[in-house]
């Protein structure tokens, strides 16, 4: 669950941000106080409020954030990874275990799957043709990242995108847009 700042709220609703502190501790806005003593509203109290009162809704609660499914031992790419959705409001899942998370990701169904090129108890080809094969997975964007391998090798075995070992902003980009692009896709199929 994302948290959003007061004053992330004040610039969005064009308030000062006293107004929306004023507010909070009134407690018209619930938020939650951080151990360093600073507000936070969540998501959904943040977008409960906007439709009661009638106010322009922030960026991530607008809209549905997703779910990314992310494969692997901790590292630098899952690390910024974690960050960026979560300051995004997009939810993240992640299984040290390749065998795990792909299991896992047949029953979640996320919107995205990030899987690391050197995970070590499941080949890569195999899980790719494995999420590829299965009927639940088979149109879930598959994200390669700290690939080794040609790019143009794992995109014909079922990945979406690849992005190369040691670039986690590159890694970062390709899921998030892979994002945006899938969010807005369910949006236009949804209104069709």
């Amino acid at each position: 669950m994302a948290l959003l700042r007061p004053s992330e709220l004040a610039r969005v609703w064009e308030l000062h941000p006293k107004t929306v502190y004023l507010w909070i501790r009134e407690g018209r806005l619930p938020a939650i106080k951080t151990p360093g003593a600073q507000y936070r509203v969540r998501t959904d109290d943040a977008r409960a409020y906007c439709e009661k009162n009638n106010l322009p809704m922030p960026r991530g609660v607008a809209r549905p954030a997703g779910t990314v499914a992310a494969i692997r031992k901790p590292g630098a790419v899952q690390r910024a990874l974690v960050k960026a959705c979560k300051a995004r409001g997009t939810a993240i899942v992640t299984w040290p275990s390749a065998l795990e998370g792909l299991l896992a990701v047949a029953g979640e169904e996320p919107d995205v799957v990030a899987i690391d090129a050197r995970c070590a108890d499941v080949k890569l080809p195999d899980a790719l043709r494995a999420l590829r094969k299965n009927p639940k997975t088979a149109r879930i964007p598959v994200i390669v990242y700290d690939a080794i391998a040609k790019p143009h090798s794992l995109v014909r075995l079922g990945a979406s995108s690849v992005a190369p070992r040691g670039d986690a902003d590159e890694a970062v980009r390709i899921v998030l847009e892979t994002l945006e692009a899938t969010a807005g896709a369910s949006a236009r199929r949804g209104r069709g």
